[in-house]
């Protein structure tokens, strides 16, 4: 059961990221300011969900993994570290200083710094969410292969 619920939290997680980065691009793209502060207001209430999501993979994460040793595990391991900082320090202070820049329709060298900054990071986790769930695949099959 809990490798189920690990790989639903982590995919949300990996979907919930997505979500953010393609409206974020999408809205920057058409260049309408009420809809970059819409999205921009959309991701930050997301957090509420993103947040809870990424802990509960942490968590699960950590409980399976416990007594598995190896490359995978390792690089797992490394991969959510980066993807916690970059939340931490990167992501989420961006969502959240961006929110009253948008919504003032401010777009100056500090909204698009930040903004080149939130997309990166954002996309360095939607990349590095998406290996782990690669690996997770490649030890949920050696745990299901026969001895």
């Amino acid at each position: 059961m809990l490798p189920k619920l690990h790989a639903a939290f982590g995919a949300a997680a990996l979907l919930i990221i997505a979500t953010f980065w393609t409206a974020t691009v999408t809205t920057i793209v058409i260049g309408d300011k009420y809809l970059i502060a819409m999205a921009k207001l959309g991701i930050a209430w997301g957090l509420l969900a993103l947040i809870p999501m990424l802990i509960l993979t942490g968590v699960s994460g950590n409980r399976l993994g416990q007594n598995m040793r190896g490359p995978l595990i390792g690089a797992k391991q490394k991969r959510m570290k980066i993807i916690a900082f970059n939340g931490i320090v990167f992501l989420v202070p961006s969502a959240l200083i961006l929110l009253p820049l948008a919504m003032q329709g401010q777009g100056g060298l500090l909204y698009w710094t930040i903004q080149t900054l939130e997309l990166l990071a954002g996309a360095t986790n939607i990349t590095l969410l998406g290996l782990n769930m690669r690996d997770g695949l490649r030890l949920s099959r050696r745990r299901a292969a026969p001895a």
